[in-house]
Formats: C-alpha cells, sequence, structure tokens
C-alpha cells in the first residue's frame, strides 16, 4: 500500500498543448461626455427598475371573484334570516 501511494506522489510532467496568441487586439472606444453621462444614467435606471420590482402581492389588489363570493353569501345569509324571522 505505501509504495503505491509513492508512485502516486511522484512529480509527473503534464502536456498543456501548445499556445496560440490572439488574432487581434480588443481596442477602446472613446465616448463624448454627453454620450457617457448618458450610457451611466439609462444603466442606472436599469439597475434600479430591476431592483425595485414589486412583489406579486405588491403588483395585485385583491381577485373581484373573491369580493363577488362573499356578497353571493351575504345574500345567501341573508335571504336565509329573513326567511326565518316571517315564518316565526
Amino acid at each position: 500500500m505505501v509504495d503505491s501511494a509513492g508512485i502516486n506522489l511522484n512529480n509527473q510532467r503534464f502536456s498543456v498543448g501548445v499556445l496560440t496568441p490572439p488574432d487581434k487586439v480588443n481596442h477602446f472606444v472613446l465616448y463624448s461626455d454627453r454620450e457617457a453621462s448618458q450610457n451611466i444614467k439609462n444603466a442606472q435606471y436599469d439597475v434600479y427598475v430591476n431592483t425595485k420590482k414589486p412583489s406579486f402581492e405588491d403588483r395585485f389588489s385583491t381577485p373581484k371573484s373573491v369580493f363577488y363570493s362573499l356578497g353571493v353569501m351575504l345574500l345567501a345569509l341573508g335571504t336565509l334570516v329573513v326567511r326565518g324571522r316571517i315564518k316565526k
């Protein structure tokens, strides 16, 4: 067991292949002050809009179907109460 561990710990030479330089070098782009400030303003607006995105609860109010169903239940309860008082 010790012999196999010694074999694995030997430094072996690794072949990394041939390195090729890039075909072209990226050049810097110069912007005017107006263009640069406009680009920064747009980027800041995008960041602000994405961070302030409202959650699901904030975007939608209570669905109208909930109010309709509550109204129907109150109407049914009211008719039952009125019928009960009439029969007395």
